[in-house]
């Protein structure tokens, strides 16, 4: 069995032989610039789809403006006919409405189809992207919907339980 002068001894030619090898960092740095990118890649990805976002927050609101007004001319008519473009336009006029087989051009104009069981909206997001909001006589909860025509004929066809 060797003695402790041997053990240190023995420890010290070890380390006086060779330097240590540096061990490279690179892993470490490949590691880190990649989750640097990518959270810089994720704020840009951010900011450059608010304006997106707006725009969706924007239509839908223009729908439920126009639910509200419809809602309001049913509660007093019983009734859904009443809530056609000239109806809608006296109860709300911030929105433009126009007929449900004329499309909806833009987040401020709402194409509506309104009949005595059901009513329903369209407003155009961006081209080729339009939110639909349909109303039946007796249900507790709107359908809601999307597509691309932009039309009151084509939002009866919503059916979805949200957008």
């Amino acid at each position: 069995m060797r003695d402790d002068d041997e053990i240190l001894d023995a420890y010290e030619r070890e380390l006086a032989a060779e330097p240590p090898v540096r061990r490279s960092n690179r892993g470490f740095w490949l590691v880190a610039g990649t989750i640097t990118f990518a959270g810089v890649f994720l704020v840009v990805e951010i900011f450059a789809n608010r304006q997106l976002k707006d725009t969706i927050g924007h239509a839908q609101t223009s729908l439920r403006k126009a639910q509200a007004a419809a809602e309001r001319i049913e509660a007093r008519t019983g009734s859904f006919v009443g809530a056609g473009v000239d109806g809608l336009e006296q109860e709300d006029p911030s929105l433009l409405y126009v007929d449900a087989d004329v499309a909806s051009r833009g987040l401020d104009e709402v194409s509506v189809s309104a009949d005595a069981t059901g009513w329903a909206a369209a407003v155009q997001a961006r081209p080729d992207a339009c939110f639909y909001l349909r109303l039946t006589s007796g249900a507790q909860e709107p359908s809601y919907g999307a597509g691309t025509e932009c039309t009151g004929t084509a939002a009866l066809e919503a059916s979805d339980a949200r957008w």
